[in-house]
């Protein structure tokens, strides 16, 4: 018997103490987002099957920097698929210039081990897509995206991806020409999720899912199996299939197109939350 595949959530905020049988029981893959090389550390000995733990040094957190070392970092990141929150943000006590050195850095990183790899760029987009060009790295989705038409033209040459939240827009995001298959769903629980009526929780994105069904005249369940598809291609793309948990693994091979395949991809027993 197989059912079809859970919502995504591509940026979420959790504790790491949460138990992992409690973010199963939230019936999506989440991508959670830490905040620091030491918060990361905290859930390298966890045993989750449907969360991805994400390896962070979130700009607007000067903890965080003076934290950052970029050996110890390279060798955290051999323990995910997934790099976040990283990039620039120019509201930020950490003065841009440090914030700079750090981004350059993790993005060098980033194009030595391919990741993907989740972008602050608050009040930052034009540097931001600077030191992106600069570095070549690939792998990178934009979180919670707010750049001009001719920055986020930029950012689509630049091969980027957009993880899009109930509280943006993105309706703006498809009239400056991004495709379906560059956009990812995200909570950024709990700063995105915090309005409207549906839950306020980590995975629930299906809010995102109708919000980007209208803007494209699609179908929620179609908008679900490209964003599967789109996470699919990137993860084979970057060659990071082993660093998922199993479950999520099987998730993905599912998502991936067959030749002859019409129908939504779905999911064994060995694949459900």
């Amino acid at each position: 018997m197989s059912r079809e595949l859970p919502p995504l959530d591509l940026h979420a905020h959790i504790d790491p103490g949460v138990a992992p049988r409690e973010l199963e029981q939230l019936g999506a893959v989440v991508f959670a987002a830490t905040r620091s090389a030491t918060e990361f550390e905290r859930t390298t000995h966890r045993t989750d099957q449907v969360t991805i733990w994400g390896l962070g040094c979130h700009p607007g957190v000067a903890a965080a920097h003076a934290d950052f070392d970029a050996e110890r970092f390279a060798e955290l990141m051999q323990k995910t698929p997934f790099i976040s929150e990283v990039g620039l943000d120019g509201g930020a006590r950490t003065d841009i210039e440090t914030q700079t050195e750090i981004f350059r850095a993790i993005l060098t990183l980033a194009t030595q081990t391919p990741r993907i790899v989740s972008v602050h760029s608050k009040r930052a987009t034009s540097r931001v897509l600077d030191l992106i060009e600069e570095s070549g790295a690939p792998g990178i989705v934009l979180h919670w995206w707010m750049g001009s038409q001719a920055e986020t033209e930029r950012a689509i040459r630049l091969g980027c991806l957009f993880s899009v939240n109930k509280s943006m827009d993105c309706g703006r995001l498809r009239r400056a020409g991004v495709p379906l298959d560059r956009l990812l769903p995200e909570t950024d629980h709990p700063a995105g999720n915090g309005r409207g009526d549906g839950p306020k929780q980590p995975g629930w994105t299906l809010d995102v899912e109708q919000a980007v069904a209208v803007e494209f005249g699609i179908t929620p369940a179609e908008v679900r199996t490209q964003f599967w598809r789109t996470l699919a291609g990137l993860a084979l793309g970057l060659n990071l299939d082993g660093l998922f948990p199993r479950p999520v693994r099987a998730m993905l091979d599912a998502a991936r197109p067959r030749a002859g395949d019409t129908g939504s991809p779905a999911v064994g027993q060995e694949g459900q939350t």
